[in-house]
């Protein structure tokens, strides 16, 4: 799809999009919280609940606090957790038949549980695979109740719209994408993340950095959404470094999540961007994570949207309160943006994908282009050769 036709595809579908209703999940934020699991299903009145995690999650003793509120609830539950990083359709189904003769469900980890707890809730209640519920709108009956508790501060899908999922014949990511699919709860403790690696903290945070972003400079953004997104920008900028010095801070920990959250209700309105289209392709070919994918790209696509968007960008810099009272928006703006590669070497993020090679440029921006060009209002497109530019910018070194 050529630029223009990418433009009038994004104008076409902006009216619908701000008509669409999105549910915003009833929310609990604090220390211990995750402990009301147990009362919400029975507020439900649920009969059986799967409990979806993964097997680290399970091991480490982290459920043990939301078993025994459903086990004090009187409320019967089984545990999946065979989740894994990047989950494929395989991993939904399997963790599909692990819920019957369940009535509700409840998610506890970061977004590879979330994406596979909202899969297989909505699979459950259709009847069908979740394959069959890729793409947009596709979802025709609720999905099962969903209690989402997240144990990283990153994806925001206790809030959004959509569940990533890997498809391991194309290796490619597919997204089921429907209003639906937000949760009815979410539950921010931060007990549950202070146990993250520094790695998996600035990882998840930044990948937040770049929802908040991608929709604060999107054709879609609107006051609300520019309100959410500066909230997470401002906390993850003054919590994520206060956290990687000292783990242990709660408040720090539970202002990550808090940001997570604000930066998933604006992009699951706004949409996201060239960030992601590069790095869902990246991570499904190259097996990258999610949040060190778009954080290696986030500094460069950023700059690259400097020409059009150094009004936004200077918004963001007098926010932070960087450079000078009387510098101008472009000298904000560059500030911004320089503050965005700053962030990524205090964080440790490398500048390249050592897994991939020159030899996949083409394909991955094919790729990258046909998720991104008449779906995502973009603020300015790529031309063939700047995509080219920036991905032999951050595709592995070849040996001399």
């Amino acid at each position: 799809m050529n630029t223009t036709m990418s433009k009038l595809s994004v104008a076409v579908r902006k009216p619908v999009i701000k008509i669409v209703s999105k549910p915003t999940p009833v929310t609990y934020i604090g220390p211990g919280r995750a402990k009301e699991a147990g009362r919400l299903l029975k507020m439900l009145g649920a009969k059986k609940a799967l409990v979806i995690t993964d097997s680290f999650l399970h091991q480490s003793g982290l459920l043990d606090g939301v078993e025994e509120s459903i086990r004090n609830a009187g409320v019967e539950h089984s545990v999946y957790d065979g989740v894994q990083p990047d989950p494929t359709f395989a991993i939904v189904a399997e963790a599909k038949k692990a819920c019957s003769g369940c009535d509700a469900v409840v998610a506890v980890g970061g977004g590879s549980v979330m994406d596979t707890a909202k899969a297989v809730a909505a699979a459950v209640a259709n009847h069908t695979s979740a394959e069959a519920l890729a793409g947009m709108l596709k979802v025709r009956r609720r999905p099962l109740p969903l209690i989402a508790v997240p144990t990283t501060a990153g994806t925001g899908s206790e809030t959004t719209v959509a569940a990533i999922i890997s498809d391991s014949a194309t290796h490619s990511k597919k997204q089921l994408l429907d209003p639906k699919l937000v949760p009815m709860f979410a539950i921010l403790d931060p007990e549950l993340t202070v146990g993250l690696p520094k790695h998996t903290t600035a990882h998840t945070a930044l990948d937040a950095l770049t929802h908040a972003l991608e929709a604060y400079v999107a054709g879609y953004a609107d006051e609300e959404t520019d309100r959410q997104a500066r909230i997470a920008v401002r906390l993850i900028f003054q919590y994520l470094p206060k956290v990687q010095e000292d783990p242990t801070d709660l408040e720090g920990r539970e202002a990550l999540l808090t940001a997570s959250f604000f930066a998933g209700m604006a992009f699951t309105r706004t949409y996201v961007g060239y960030v992601h289209a590069f790095a869902h392709t990246i991570g499904g070919k190259f097996g990258v994570p999610h949040g060190l994918a778009n954080a290696v790209l986030l500094p460069h696509i950023m700059r690259y949207y400097l020409p059009v968007c150094y009004k936004r960008f200077a918004e963001l810099g007098r926010m932070l309160k960087l450079g000078m009272p009387g510098d101008s928006d472009q000298i904000k703006a560059t500030r911004f943006v320089k503050l965005l590669y700053k962030l990524n070497r205090q964080m440790g993020i490398p500048n390249r994908f050592e897994k991939f090679p020159a030899s996949a440029i083409e394909e991955v921006i094919d790729m990258a282009f046909q998720e991104c060009h008449g779906t995502y209002p973009v603020p300015r497109y790529f031309t063939r050769e700047h995509a080219r530019k920036l991905m032999e910018a951050v595709c592995a070194k070849e040996e001399a």
